[in-house]
């Protein structure tokens, strides 16, 4: 715990790892560290560090001599501080030197606090974290009251590096409300390089909404938005989608397990930027009492919402349309029982977009059967042609074995092979009389069809060449006739 400074820069030439520390775990570090090899660092307690990159911190000579290497390197891209107590056995002014040696990084572009006592460290952490440009700040599962929140978000507003903010304090681990929020959001709009910002478990609300709708504009180049487990309503969803009318190029909304209903996703789906394809609001209040055009995103994941009974039939309506834009849809925990699969399933029969659609637990074979006819239509050989040959998956274990099969065959890129294998399969004999109006014209074409997908299937490919020559005997004949005698015959033919 001695305070007194190490002179590492006259000393490197004669201390070796193993003078430092005699944990030989903490040695490795320090010699990849040393080399240059390293490309993150965690520091934690001795008795948390588990992992190779988990630096357990047993004094303050060892911290003086971390501080030292993370200067030096140009290798290091991340550090973090992982639990509480991590500088416990560190002297106060070994921790202010390592995290000054730690401002002098410019290579390191990513900190990490997960679990750590924020209030120990943050105050000494403020100026390093300004004079590094760092791009990436994570936050997770922290304690985070007032002064922390305050702190931390003024220091935000001195890094216009900054392009990802993950905070996330699940498990109630924040003590704030709506109104300390608002006071800490306008200094991210310092932050105009942003392209990922997610404030998890916050207790956001009406007035931080406000104070984001003011912040957004700033950030021209925002990508990604996730506001988890706060306390949204309709009222925030329009605020939202206010401030973030302007950024164009934005394309995910994550709002899942907040208290959004119907009237909030009519606002989502009407007013946010076409660019935004992604839409997750799993865990609300959603009941698709209503039409709503699901159209243009490309992924949707409503889960764990109680759809009401119509509510199938709404978004039915959106898979059969033809401007659907849908590729990944999630369903599950959503009330929908054999009676609504059956509904999604015939939305999709023209639908060749769709990939992935999760559903739950509730569903019988009944209802799983109902996706058998539309992934192969056995009917006839153009229904099989027209079947569903996108849907890969419903995110289910239980499904039966056909439908299983089907989409194995739907996972081909080359969906005019997918049908052809699909044909093959359900239909033992081909029927050739509807291209019987094509003559004899058409059937090398059917020869060549069989040839290509049918080699190892000869009695498909010679009773469906019986059915031309039984159709059309003379015209048959009369071909061969004529090729006789436009030709002189070989003497080994």
């Amino acid at each position: 715990m001695s305070s007194q400074a190490v002179d590492c820069n006259a000393l490197e030439a004669t201390t070796s790892v193993e003078d430092i520390t005699g944990n030989e775990h903490n040695r490795d570090i320090l010699r990849a560290l040393q080399n240059d090899e390293l490309s993150q660092l965690w520091l934690c307690r001795p008795d948390l560090a588990t992992e190779f990159e988990d630096y357990g911190l047993g004094s303050s000579r060892e911290l003086d001599w971390l501080g030292h290497f993370v200067k030096k390197s140009t290798g290091l891209k991340s550090v973090g501080i992982f639990g509480s107590g991590t500088f416990g056995n560190c002297s106060g002014h070994s921790v202010d030197r390592f995290l000054d040696d730690l401002g002098k990084c410019n290579q390191i572009k990513n900190m990490t606090f997960s679990g750590a006592n924020l209030a120990e460290i943050m105050y000494k952490l403020g100026p390093a974290m300004k004079n590094n440009n760092f791009t990436h700040i994570f936050v997770e599962a922290c304690q985070l009251g007032v002064p922390e929140a305050t702190f931390l978000f003024n220091t935000f507003g001195d890094m216009n590096s900054l392009e990802e903010l993950d905070i996330d304090c699940e498990e109630d681990l924040a003590n704030l409300n709506d109104d300390d929020m608002e006071g800490c959001i306008p200094s991210l709009a310092a932050c105009t390089g942003m392209r990922s910002l997610k404030l998890n478990h916050l207790n956001l609300s009406t007035n931080s909404c406000a104070a984001l709708r003011g912040v957004f504009p700033r950030m021209a180049t925002l990508r990604e938005v996730v506001l988890r487990g706060n306390s949204l309503d309709d009222d925030c969803t329009r605020l939202l989608a206010q401030g973030l009318s302007g950024c164009k190029q934005i394309q995910s909304l994550d709002l899942s397990n907040n208290r959004i209903s119907d009237n909030g996703l009519d606002v989502l789906v009407q007013s946010l930027p076409t660019s935004v394809d992604a839409l997750y609001l799993a865990w609300n209040d959603i009941t698709l009492d209503r039409h709503v055009m699901l159209l243009r995103f490309r992924v949707i994941n409503i889960l764990g919402n109680t759809l009401c009974p119509g509510g199938t039939g709404v978004i039915a309506a959106s898979l059969a349309n033809p401007e659907c834009r849908l590729e990944d849809l999630n369903l599950y925990s959503c009330n929908i029982g054999d009676e609504g699969t059956a509904t999604l399933a015939d939305g999709l029969r023209n639908n060749q977009r769709l990939t992935v659609m999760s559903l739950g637990d509730s569903i019988t074979e009944r209802g799983w059967n109902a996706f058998s006819s539309i992934l192969c239509d056995a009917s006839s050989i153009n229904a099989t042609y027209n079947s569903n040959h996108t849907l890969q998956d419903l995110g289910n274990y239980r499904i039966p074995e056909d439908v299983r099969l089907n989409f194995d065959l739907n996972q081909g890129k080359d969906k005019s092979g997918v049908a052809a294998s699909k044909i093959l399969q359900a239909h033992r004999h081909l029927d050739m009389r509807h291209l019987f109006g094509r003559e004899l014209g058409l059937l090398p074409y059917v020869v060549a069809w069989l040839e290509h997908f049918a080699k190892s299937r000869l009695h498909l490919k010679l009773s469906s060449i019986f059915e031309f020559v039984r159709a059309m005997p003379m015209r048959v004949t009369d071909g061969m006739v004529r090729k006789a005698k436009g030709e002189k015959r070989k003497l080994n033919s």
